[in-house]
């Protein structure tokens, strides 16, 4: 723990030194997953009392020592206002740059020219929905889905019911698995295009955040772009899961929420370059020449919040040093990984991050399935987040949840602002319990879990 605290001292933790202080915890077997919980305070027990089984993740993640330090040593380390030309004022200029460049490298997007920095990803989509929604007019046509969390359905409901004679499609996911086919949105674009709607926009998820449901985005765009519409993509529930790739995807904006992937509360959206410099907005007079992305960023930015994005993204891309690669011992793999860029340690550390969440999440649907009064929603779709929403026949959700939380099991209950999608599963403004994994989930804390389920259903709980 000692070399994890060490990182202390930067503003944004290098590589070269995050490799190595992580990489002295690299274990294998099934040891593997003290390494990465030792990089988190709230973890680890204390006074001999274990840590909670955190499965709220969706909601937010654990933070890691290095990301809280990064954010402490910012606000204390003697910094000034941009573009001063001194060196406390370089100092913001420089972590403004590696944030951008940092999430550039997380979501693979096209430049990190195109990156915005926001309060959440709520008033981003609100900011956005507003400024391209100044170019609608009668006859144009916005698509949405029953899938998605709110705050990717109503700022563009909202901004359809400004803008006269515009016309709303919303797409509807299958009940029974919680699939989103990507020919339901051929079929309503064609239909669109044949009663003379210019389809301007399509905006879904990247995954669902009760079903963990991960819709065929590259497909989907490209049916959109066929007829002319962007695409808008809530990467909030997929970017802690996946390798996200923009570039491949082929979409024009995608954001997510630092929260919920180890970073301090924060959104970010990355945008096509050429299509952010053709975005009107509203912006004060001294702004008027600004540069993109700067130009959607209001006032001065959270320099601490921005070096804790960028701190917990260096993490992101070291993870793959604790967690054993049956590839590589753990001295090859640390020296190798100091000779790949950052997106390349991202792409290896998520994709060991997918496998032991589906692991877990398997674990735990097997489990769960086991026990006769649990029921597991719409969780047939084939590719998925380990995002399990399940019910206790006899049990409402809340209660599920209050008595587990009681036993240290911290999960959540209710529709998650997802309430299209839980009424389209029948469940209504209760919805059902919720619980996630995350890179940092232990067969342990799934046990936990499985077990407070089974106390409750035989009236112990």
């Amino acid at each position: 723990m000692e070399r994890i605290e060490r990182l202390a001292g930067h503003l944004r933790p290098s590589a070269p030194l995050l490799l190595d202080a992580l990489s002295s915890k690299r274990v294998s077997g099934d040891n593997s997953m003290d390494a990465i919980r030792q990089c988190f305070p709230s973890l680890l027990s204390k006074s001999g009392v274990p840590a909670p089984a955190y499965f709220d993740g969706p909601g937010g993640s654990q933070t890691p020592s290095v990301v809280a330090n990064a954010m402490a040593r910012v606000m204390t380390s003697g910094i000034s206002n941009r573009g001063g030309g001194y060196p406390a004022s370089d100092k913001a200029d420089k972590i403004v740059t590696e944030f951008r460049e940092a999430v550039a490298d997380l979501l693979d997007a096209p430049s990190p020219k195109g990156v915005i920095f926001g309060r959440s990803w709520t008033s981003l989509c609100y900011d956005m929905a507003r400024n391209l929604s100044r170019g609608w007019k009668a006859g144009d046509g916005v698509m949405v889905t029953n899938l998605d969390h709110d705050s990717n359905i109503r700022p563009w409901v909202q901004a359809v019911e400004r803008c006269k004679g515009v016309q709303l499609t919303t797409v509807k996911f299958d009940p029974k698995t919680g699939r989103l086919d990507p020919e339901i949105f051929r079929r309503s674009l064609q239909e669109n295009a044949e009663k003379k709607i210019k389809t301007r926009l399509v905006a879904l998820t990247g995954a669902s955040n009760i079903l963990g449901t991960r819709p065929d985005i590259k497909t989907i765009a490209s049916i959109a772009h066929q007829y002319g519409a962007l695409v808008w993509v809530d990467a909030v529930h997929l970017t802690p899961h996946a390798v996200v790739s923009m570039k491949d995807l082929n979409v024009d904006f995608l954001g997510c929420s630092s929260y919920k992937w180890f970073g301090p509360h924060a959104g970010v959206l990355a945008v096509k370059p050429q299509i952010l410099e053709k975005i009107p907005n509203d912006r004060l007079r001294p702004m008027k020449d600004y540069p993109h992305p700067d130009r959607f960023e209001f006032g001065t930015l959270p320099f601490e919040i921005l070096a804790g994005i960028t701190a917990a993204i260096e993490f992101i891309a070291a993870i793959e040093t604790l967690l054993p690669s049956p590839a590589s011992s753990s001295a090859s793999a640390s020296s190798s990984s100091s000779m790949m860029t950052r997106r390349e340690r991202i792409v290896r550390s998520m994709t060991l991050v997918q496998e032991h969440e589906k692991q877990m999440r398997l674990y735990a649907e097997k489990l769960l399935s086991s026990i006769p009064q649990v029921l597991l929603h719409a969780c047939k779709a084939p590719v998925r987040t380990p995002t399990i929403y399940f019910s206790v026949k006899g049990v409402p959700s809340k209660q599920v949840f209050s008595k587990l939380a009681r036993m240290g099991v911290y999960v959540g209950a209710g529709h998650f602002y997802a309430m299209d999608a839980a009424d389209h599963l029948g469940l209504g403004a209760g919805g059902a319990v919720r619980a996630g994994i995350m890179a940092y989930t232990s067969r342990g804390d799934i046990q936990r879990l499985v077990d407070g389920v089974k106390a409750i259903v035989d009236g112990r709980g």
